[in-house]
């Protein structure tokens, strides 16, 4: 299934929602809203950015879509660094502070403060076969 896809979204939502030791690590962590914005890169054939987001109250994806909606985070970066992070090559954290993807809104701190439930979210996402696009494809888990 293709990245950012309808039928990538829901899988994510499942997988995350049945989940139990991502759900017992977002315990108390409340309710959430993320936006994240993979920039198109033409130059390796990745013509269009992809934006997607979700609602989660403590670690329970609510609300999964594709595009721009009002959320409390916003955060973008380079197509090519989400792959990377997508396959576990660069930690999220690691790419937030060192500028690989930039947060364009919200907290850093309040962010940060959930780290490691955002780990163990990162591995249920690389759990997940999926198509990439461009150049990238051939770093794709799903080969269908």
């Amino acid at each position: 299934m293709l990245l950012g896809s309808n039928k990538h979204l829901k899988t994510i939502q499942q997988k995350t929602n049945e989940n139990q030791e991502y759900l017992d690590m977002c315990k108390g962590e409340g309710k959430k809203s993320f936006t994240f914005i993979l920039e198109a890169e033409p130059e390796k054939r990745v013509i269009d950015s992809i934006t997607i987001g979700y609602t989660e109250e403590d670690g329970v994806i609510q609300e999964i879509w594709e595009g721009l909606r009002e959320t409390q985070f916003v955060i973008a970066g380079p197509y090519g660094n989400w792959v990377r992070i997508l396959r576990q090559e660069l930690g999220a954290t690691k790419a937030l502070t060192m500028r690989k993807i930039k947060l364009k809104q919200g907290s850093l701190i309040k962010l940060l403060r959930s780290s490691d439930s955002t780990v163990k979210w990162i591995q249920i996402l690389a759990s997940i076969p999926v198509q990439f696009h461009g150049d990238y494809v051939s770093q794709s888990t799903d080969k269908g």
